[in-house]
């Protein structure tokens, strides 16, 4: 029997709850790219002796708040060149801010010509909140530099202009004038690159997408979390060559535990084989209840019935999806909830927005060598993570969804369409290492993140949001 016919016949022997998206990756799906993008600055800087120099500036910022920058100016009676390195990140770490964010140097600056030991000063960089008809975005606003006394001067700005990836591309002399050729990030935009189309796969993705899009404290940011992981696996599985995604979701009045069992029946009657991939994603309310032992917490379904009746009502533990989906033996599973894993009665928090570019940032070209490592291995392997440990709560908010759903999927972009993309994938590394050092850097991420919002009754009192992570295996 064709295997799409068949699916489709155990997909109406489901629950009526659960409802079928489409069968072919080649669907359309609203995706928000949040990958690297790229600025222009030109200030001119007034040294202690008169002297004016004009710092140009190529920042190249990442979707998770990392930066780096490339400085070059002249100075001296010779006029002479001199280039500094600059690795920066998200104020966010340290300072919350709604209203603007500061992308703050985080190591010291490495001179790549001579060191300049009077007339170098360290920037940083001030974006403002905006909106348009897409939501909200930071957009450049201002530079500073550090001067000898260690306070922060505004500098005169002539230009602060965003690039996209094809104006570098196509502008050769620019570029070279902050990057030589023997750099990574020189190769990544000339470096000869198609966008063909790979080959089809036999592999099938199974994208299994949970939220409680109608809860009145969380809905909005459970939809955007569907909206991006959803959209996220499907270019996935586009730019790998996999031709055949069943993508189920249980949202809106179809979520209940009744669809969840319903799904995952349909699942084990699927059999997926040894090649395929199954992807759970979970978006809403968690708890945990006195004497859990699990690290991980409980998908709720409470109603607001239950919440007037003070009653825990439906749910299912997360590491029992994940068994369930792991006995299935696929070649690939990832169970992911984000979600908070306390008291059942603590309230949800919402924080501040992280940094978004105007646009969202630019996707580069796919790096098709590290997406086969992390989704076709040598070996099986399965993940679970949930968003947060024991007694905490789960951070996010409308605008950008939750954080660590965030910062997961901006780590795969980063990873995997960025530039980055030439870095920690080339080394002959399997993939149970890869998948680590990206959810412990979105871990991380997200941990910052959340130190920076305020949970209790003090300012002393920080969020604290990590990760529990496990990958078999390890």
């Amino acid at each position: 029997m064709d295997l799409t016919n068949y699916s489709i016949l155990f997909l109406l022997k489901a629950q009526k709850t659960m409802r079928l998206l489409c069968f072919l990756v080649f669907c359309t799906f609203p995706f928000s790219s949040r990958s690297q993008s790229y600025y222009y600055f030109v200030n001119e800087i007034t040294t202690k002796s008169g002297s004016t120099l004009s710092y140009k500036t190529l920042l190249t910022l990442q979707p998770d708040g990392t930066a780096s920058a490339r400085v070059q100016y002249n100075a001296g009676a010779d006029n002479k060149l001199f280039l500094y390195q600059l690795s920066l990140s998200d104020s966010s770490i340290a300072i919350t801010d709604t209203v603007q964010r500061f992308i703050i140097p985080n190591a010291e600056p490495l001179p790549l010509l001579d060191k300049d030991p009077t007339t170098f000063f360290v920037p940083r960089f001030i974006f403002k909140k905006k909106y348009d008809s897409a939501g909200y975005y930071y957009d450049p606003s201002s530079v500073e530099v550090k001067m000898d006394d260690g306070k922060w001067q505004p500098v005169k700005t002539i230009l602060a202009q965003q690039k996209t990836y094809g104006e570098l591309r196509s502008d050769e002399p620019f570029v070279s004038s902050f990057y030589f050729e023997t750099d990574g990030f020189y190769s990544y935009i000339f470096g000869d690159k198609t966008r063909s189309t790979p080959p089809p796969r036999k592999e099938k993705m199974y994208l299994i997408m949970v939220g409680n899009t109608n809860d009145e404290e969380i809905g909005n940011s459970v939809k955007t979390d569907l909206k991006n992981v959803s959209g996220l696996f499907n270019k996935l599985a586009a730019d790998l060559g996999i031709t055949t995604v069943i993508p189920l979701s249980i949202s809106g009045n179809e979520y209940s535990k009744l669809a969840l069992q319903g799904t995952l029946a349909a699942l084990e009657r699927a059999k997926p084989s040894s090649i395929d991939i199954v992807i759970f994603y979970y978006s809403g309310h968690g708890f945990r209840l006195p004497g859990d032992k699990s690290a991980y917490p409980r998908i709720s379904f409470r109603t607001p019935k239950n919440r007037i009746d003070n009653v825990v009502g439906d749910y299912m533990a997360l590491d029992d999806v994940y068994d369930r989906i792991t006995a299935l033996k696929p070649k690939v599973c990832i169970v992911l909830g984000d979600c908070c894993n306390a008291n059942i009665s603590d309230n949800p928090i919402f924080a501040a927005t992280v940094f978004k570019q105007k646009g969202g940032g630019t996707l580069g070209d796919f790096n098709l060598d590290a997406g086969k490592k992390l989704f076709f291995p040598a070996l099986p392997l399965s993940i679970i993570v949930g968003s947060v440990a024991e007694g905490h709560l789960s951070l996010g908010n409308p605008d950008m969804g939750g954080y660590f759903t965030h910062f997961f999927t901006a780590a795969l972009e980063k990873n995997l369409w960025g530039y980055y993309s030439n870095n920690i994938f080339n080394a002959n590394t399997p993939a149970n290492a890869l998948w680590l050092q990206l959810l412990v850097a979105a871990r991380a991420n997200t941990y910052w993140q959340a130190k920076s919002i305020q949970c209790g009754a003090t300012q002393n009192d920080r969020c604290i949001q990590q990760a529990v992570i496990k990958i078999d295996p390890m």
